[in-house]
């Protein structure tokens, strides 16, 4: 049966009815889907194209782009025993302005950008645009600007764009770019729409994070729940004017399921003083222990039925002032320990939670690790040669061994409904056949690992301070007190709960975080306990059982050593 250009198949209310919508083509449409798919990824992974990054500065973001700059850089070392560093390659990231939250992302990612590239960056711009070389963080859009501000964002970052193609000298044929865009559209779009025509023709693709979720319905994910209709609608206008495709990523449809850095990320608390400068991770480990802190006391709260200012005493009674003022929030105000509040300590899910801020207390801004979806895009990306559902069918090409599918689809928006369709310009980022949940954590450990020896090779190893760890030696016996076994046992507690919160305590000392401290020995498996996905003795997968044993993934030495897992390449799914 000759082959055909066309296709479209029957509409479906979920990712699973899509994948067997997929899997069911009939061969003649297939070697469509697959020239769809191929001609998609190499536009969203092509090296020679200038690529754009809006995004936030959480720690998964931080550690996303960290895969991409190490990737432009490509630092090699000459034989001389200098680092030859490539002077073309340019990338441009663009501070999503979440002033409302607390935090300056562009003063964050100049600060990322210049501890991986050793370079004090030179502002431009009236200081809103920062040049690394031919890497530059510029100011995004604020969510919530006038016309007028919306305006100067769309002129700065144009002008960045333009810059950036010119320094890193871009060839003719290569004076393309793909446009990686957080969740919110409308400041993509008033950029496609009111940028110069020049650069409006320069768009080869756009990829939109975290924005739609497919895998129980189709619908906005918390982030993309600002976006209406008329945006999608919109974006899907402008992609098939510009003739361009626009893909979908996010983290459950790529079975990325877990929540936490230290499952995808070996000896994480312990790396991270490689991956960050102090500046970047300093925030995270006091957020960390402020909630850490929070839990403990409300549970000892709810444990003795003391409340709001009766609970804040018990906290400024067992941490000094001197070491916490710089970051108690949560911990020292009563609106913390509502009675609710406290109550609710005891379950299943914030003991899990306080498992992980003990074990490695770097806390994220958001919950899960959405950037991590990003992995596989951009000039670092894994889907650069992607199969897809059709790879075991009769082809005059033999099957690509690659992990990911980028599915052309249609979505209904009456209807909330997606098919198969080549007459779309949207694409959705999938696992390709045979992939599952244990693969792809182990794809990202690897790449990870990957990832961390490349910024090893410059930075050397973590540094460790004494404030680090006399502050967790404080918040150590501040949760000791609060949720120990001696000063728990007796005390109005649900059934089960006190052997649960034990893991917490033994975490404290004898996790990942306490054991790079020196403050609580090998703990209870030792080495190497807690290697497989499931992350810190299987906490991750949601179950209580098999807490105990060593710090995750494997005890790291103290600071000046290499610890085992360097090396373990291939074992980790290194590629």
């Amino acid at each position: 049966m000759a082959p055909e250009s066309t296709f479209t198949g029957p509409w479906s209310k979920n990712l699973e009815e899509f994948k067997k919508s997929v899997a069911s083509m009939p061969d003649k449409f297939k070697s469509a889907f697959d020239e769809i798919s191929r001609a998609t990824a190499t536009t969203i992974c092509n090296l020679d194209y200038l690529h754009v990054w809006e995004t936030d500065s959480d720690l998964d973001n931080l550690l996303q782009l960290t895969q991409v700059i190490g990737k432009i850089r490509n630092v090699t070392k000459a034989a001389d025993g200098s680092w030859n560093v490539p002077k073309n390659g340019g990338m441009v990231i663009i501070a999503e302005d979440r002033a409302k939250e607390g935090r300056d992302n562009y003063t964050r990612l100049c600060e990322l950008v210049k501890h991986l590239t050793g370079g004090e960056g030179k502002k431009h711009l009236d200081g809103t645009a920062c040049a690394f070389g031919t890497i530059v963080v510029v100011k995004g859009f604020n969510t919530a600007s006038t016309e007028k501000e919306a305006d100067s964002a769309v002129r700065r970052i144009t002008k960045t764009i333009e810059r950036v193609f010119e320094m890193a000298k871009y060839s003719d044929k290569s004076r393309k770019l793909v446009w990686h865009h957080s969740a919110f559209l409308p400041s993509l779009l008033t950029f496609i729409n009111t940028t110069t025509p020049t650069m409006r023709s320069s768009f080869a693709a756009i990829t939109i994070t975290d924005a739609l979720s497919t895998t129980t319905g189709i619908k906005p994910t918390p982030a993309g729940k600002a976006n209406s209709l008329v945006d999608l609608q919109r974006l899907e206008e402008y992609c098939t004017r510009l003739a361009i495709p626009a893909v979908f990523v996010d983290a459950a449809s790529q079975l990325i399921s877990y929540d936490y850095l230290a499952t995808y990320m070996y000896f994480h608390a312990y790396y991270l003083h490689t991956f960050l400068p102090p500046s970047l991770s300093r925030p995270h480990l006091h957020a960390a222990q402020d909630q850490l802190l929070t839990w403990a006391f409300r549970l000892r709260g709810a444990s003795e039925s003391k409340y709001g200012a009766d609970a804040v005493k018990l906290v400024q009674q067992h941490l000094k002032p001197q070491t916490a003022r710089a970051w108690a929030r949560m911990c020292v105000d009563a609106a913390s320990f509502e009675r609710q509040k406290c109550k609710a300590a005891a379950s299943d899910a914030q003991i899990h939670h306080a498992v992980q801020l003990a074990d490695s207390p770097f806390a994220p801004f958001t919950h899960g690790v959405p950037a991590f979806a990003r992995l596989a895009i951009g000039p670092a990306g894994l889907c650069h040669t992607t199969p897809t559902p059709s790879s075991s069918s009769s082809s005059s090409s033999p099957p690509v061994s690659s992990p990911y599918t980028l599915a052309p689809l249609s979505i209904s928006f009456s209807n909330t409904s997606i098919r198969p369709s080549s007459s779309t310009p949207f694409r959705l980022l999938l696992p390709a056949p045979g992939q599952d949940v244990a693969k792809v954590t182990s794809r990202i450990q690897g790449t990870m690992m990957a990832v961390l020896e490349r910024v090893r090779q410059e930075k050397g190893m973590p540094r460790i301070t004494d404030e680090q760890r006399g502050m967790w030696s404080e918040v150590g016996a501040a949760v000791n007190w609060a949720v120990g076994e001696q000063g728990l046992r007796g005390k109005s507690l649900p059934e089960g709960v006190l052997g649960k919160v034990g893991f917490v305590t033994e975490k404290v000392g004898r996790g990942t975080w306490g054991f790079v401290l020196g403050l609580g020995g090998a703990g209870g498996g030792g080495a190497g306990v807690g290697v497989g996905v499931g992350g810190y003795g299987g906490m991750q997968g949601g179950g209580m059982g098999g807490m105990g044993g060593g710090p995750g993934m494997g005890v790291p030495p103290m600071p000046g050593g290499m610890p085992p897992a360097m090396g373990m390449g291939r074992g980790t799914g290194m590629p």
